[in-house]
């Protein structure tokens, strides 16, 4: 499967190690720091990518960039992705009413976001995944059982508040 990560601190590398560890086709792109999307990617074993690129290539394109970056991360990838969108984007709820998936969804006006990949993954963990089209959440399932980790599907979309830690 293509696999496109946008992020690359330790936590996007970790994704995409497990990826990679699943046989995944994995590239990174980072709109905030070009240099450091290039060096995950060498130590990951993978490529570099532009994110605009990962979205229209890509599979699953997973969000890995912390909170305040996703706006930028929107932007770069543009709306033409045809990917599965993977909200990885490591959160705290707050005092919100929707879920930071739910938010995402909204902005890139899709019903392919998955919220999954909240911790720091590793091979043979149970991960929780929300979203509301389950041939997406299909898709996200079966991309993890190949890196040996099962899923645990939480339900819609809207759920995915009870998967980020409260404030």
């Amino acid at each position: 499967m293509r696999i496109g990560i946008v992020g690359s601190d330790d936590r996007a590398m970790a994704i995409g190690r497990l990826m990679r560890s699943g046989g995944h086709q994995v590239t990174f792109a980072d709109p905030k720091a070009r240099e450091r999307a290039k060096r995950a990617a060498a130590l990951v074993g993978a490529r570099d990518e532009i994110p605009y690129r990962q979205a229209m290539s890509a599979d699953l394109l997973l969000l890995a960039v912390p909170r305040q970056d996703v706006d930028r991360a929107v932007t770069a990838v543009g709306s033409g992705a045809d990917a599965v969108i993977v909200d990885a984007v490591e959160d705290e709820r707050g005092n919100r009413s929707q879920s930071g998936a739910e938010m995402l969804a909204h902005k890139l006006d899709s019903r392919r976001v998955v919220r999954a990949l909240i911790n720091m993954p590793q091979s043979g963990a149970n991960v929780s995944i929300c979203g509301d089209d389950p041939i997406s959440k299909g898709l996200v399932d079966e991309a993890l059982s190949a890196c040996g980790c099962d899923t645990t599907d939480r339900g819609p979309l809207a759920n995915a508040t009870e998967l980020e830690a409260p404030a």
